[in-house]
């Protein structure tokens, strides 16, 4: 039994290293979609989910210029490269070079000995207060010809709170059962324990192998799997007491994982490889079984607690 304990302790001290180390620099859930329509140039466009970034991949043996803020030359590709006007003061704002001294011609840098460049465009960018739809536009110069590349962008509207109020609220009427029915307790903190730790492994699993997803995810999540290893080995092999705290853990677990995605509740779109539904879904149930095994966990723990300390007066008082 001491053993077991001793197994939960180290994966309690273990679990806060992924939340604490905040390695993830993807979002979870963002409010805004935009798209590009065709454009007449040799160009591979891509906007980025996450944060509209722009990506432009220039297609065979042409000069795309891109136009800035104050229509000044801004970009250049060509087939040797990416080059950037250091005099733009959108190339500045953009951040893609150090501010230069003003100056009525180009100053043209290499940034890339690929035809490619990714950066953050004011242009693609959110919308006013009230506002659900708009259109952007950049202006080019393909071969000298003058064209534009256009596209909308799009307000998401955050989804609806009550489905996962409901959610909650069935597994806190669950705990308060097991709370009620004392006898419950150690079986309902293991499969609170078990169904809130699954569906944050999904939650996290889903956002660890989305497209927007980040080295920082990968590392969040399999350090989460690894830990809840620990307390599924301890729920499998242990005594009655050790599987019930050990649920209980894979609560707190649960619901830690599920308060750092508590985003994808608040927000219209939700950049996972899960569908926007299902997502929420898993996050929802990791918080709502995640506290309620955490509570009952912490009930157990005391009853352990109480019972280790009354051994040495049965001991000594027969």
């Amino acid at each position: 039994m001491r053993w077991a304990l001793l197994a939960i302790a180290v994966a309690a001290l273990a679990a806060p290293a992924p939340a604490a180390a905040h390695l993830r620099t993807s979002r979870d859930a963002v409010d805004y979609r935009a798209s590009a329509r065709p454009v007449d140039a040799p160009l591979r466009v891509r906007i980025y989910r996450a944060d509209l970034a722009l990506g432009f991949t220039l297609l065979g043996a042409h000069r795309v210029m891109v136009l800035g803020y104050l229509g000044e030359p801004f970009l250049r590709l060509e087939p040797d490269g990416v080059f950037v006007n250091a005099a733009s003061p959108t190339a500045a704002g953009a951040k893609l070079t150090r501010p230069h001294a003003s100056s009525s011609r180009p100053v043209w840098q290499l940034r890339s000995r690929r035809p490619s460049v990714i950066w953050h465009d004011a242009r693609v960018r959110g919308l006013p207060h009230g506002v659900m739809h708009g259109t952007w536009r950049i202006p080019l110069l393909v071969d000298g010809r003058r064209t534009r590349l256009e596209g909308t962008i799009e307000r998401v509207p955050a989804p609806a709170g009550w489905p996962w109020l409901v959610v909650g609220g069935a597994f806190a009427l669950a705990a308060a059962f097991a709370l009620w029915r004392r006898a419950l307790i150690r079986r309902a903190t293991v499969w609170l324990g078990a169904v809130g730790a699954g569906a944050a492994l999904l939650s996290a699993g889903g956002f660890a192998t989305a497209s927007t997803a980040s080295q920082g995810a990968w590392i969040e999540g399999g350090n989460e799997a690894v830990v809840a290893l620990v307390a599924v080995a301890v729920m499998i092999w242990g005594s009655n007491d050790a599987r019930a705290l050990a649920g209980g853990f894979l609560g707190l677990l649960a619901l830690s994982v599920g308060l750092t995605k508590l985003p994808v509740l608040r927000h219209g779109i939700v950049l996972s490889a899960l569908p926007g539904q299902p997502a929420r879904l898993a996050v929802a149930i990791a918080i709502g079984a995640g506290a309620a095994a955490s509570i009952l966990g912490l009930v157990v723990f005391f009853d352990v607690l109480e019972h280790f300390e009354e051994e040495p007066e049965l001991l000594h008082h027969p």
